[in-house]
């Protein structure tokens, strides 16, 4: 087997990162959960702690990656992923894991429920069953009913560009049941523009369904030609328009243009009963484990 070689992450990998993220998704289903559209969603969001990125570490084998240890946004949860043919490197992830992403309530990281050997390194390693949990659903974007109706009064649309920046932000905050008004200053446009100026995002695929010139709903999605899958992230629907179907209608008008695309499914990391009206089924599980 090839010599292993690790050092930290740096700006310049993210494209790398990605590229292996989706090489994996296309040889295990394991990692599902950290796929490479939910890393683009983390490293372009406000919250992500930039101050610790380099924390992050790289494994290589002939000068290509074959694994990833990452906090979540912020040191307290991490994860990590390993080509399956290197799974002798796990207990060494997990270990940096925990010497470098806990805070001070220690480490929380998800592992898929079939993993079983997985699970029996995290508890040699003196983690606990925790009772978070990451659920995974799945649907069929080839054998699933995506029609609809919309009601004249309203219009299905996209983001357009950088100029969507204060639509974005609202319909976001209000659709994500944010406390008091929205937030406009500076600090709340920045990063803003910063999240719509995201590696790899499809404008076309972050789909909106608008009242008048305000935005009432939203979802989001990631595919890459490399695939055969779509990531639901985020959806929300402002509050006083919920109940009339919109939220339905928003998903399954981005869902449509994935499979035009090309993806044949799409995965949403969710538990919640409005998916499986939509067709999604449940894919997979993940449970914590936590060291203190």
């Amino acid at each position: 087997m090839e010599e292993v070689v690790s050092r930290q992450f740096c700006r310049e990998d993210f494209e790398d990162v990605c590229e292996f993220l989706i090489r994996i998704s296309n040889k295990t289903e394991q990692y599902i959960n950290w796929n490479w559209a939910r890393w683009q969603w983390m490293y372009f969001h406000p919250d992500f702690d930039e101050s610790q990125e380099d924390k992050i570490k790289l494994w290589f084998a002939n000068n290509q990656i074959i694994g990833i240890a990452v906090y979540d946004f912020y040191a307290g949860e991490s994860s990590f992923i390993v080509d399956p043919e290197y799974q002798e490197l796990e207990v060494e992830m997990i270990q940096y894991s925990i010497d470098n992403f806990s805070d001070g309530d220690g480490l929380g990281i998800a592992i898929n429920d079939e993993a079983v050997e997985t699970v029996e390194k995290m508890l040699n390693l003196g983690f606990e069953k925790h009772e978070n949990t990451e659920n995974i659903l799945c649907i069929d974007l080839e054998k699933s009913d995506l029609s609809y109706q919309l009601g004249e009064e309203y219009l299905v649309s996209n983001i357009e560009g950088l100029i969507d920046a204060w639509n974005y932000n609202r319909v976001l905050w209000y659709g994500m049941d944010h406390e008091g008004e929205v937030i406009e200053n500076d600090e709340t446009y920045n990063n803003t523009i910063k999240m719509l100026s995201a590696a790899n995002i499809d404008y076309k695929l972050n789909v909106c369904i608008k009242s008048g010139d305000q935005w009432i709903a939203f979802c989001g999605c990631h595919y890459n030609k490399n695939t055969d899958y779509a990531y639901v992230e985020p959806v929300c629907t402002i509050p006083e328009y919920r109940g009339k179907g919109i939220g339905s209608i928003v998903v399954k008008e981005a869902l449509n243009r994935c499979k035009e695309m090309g993806a044949k499914k799409a995965y949403v990391i969710s538990d919640n009963k409005f998916y499986e009206t939509l067709g999604f089924k449940q894919h997979s599980h993940y449970t914590f484990y936590w060291k203190k």
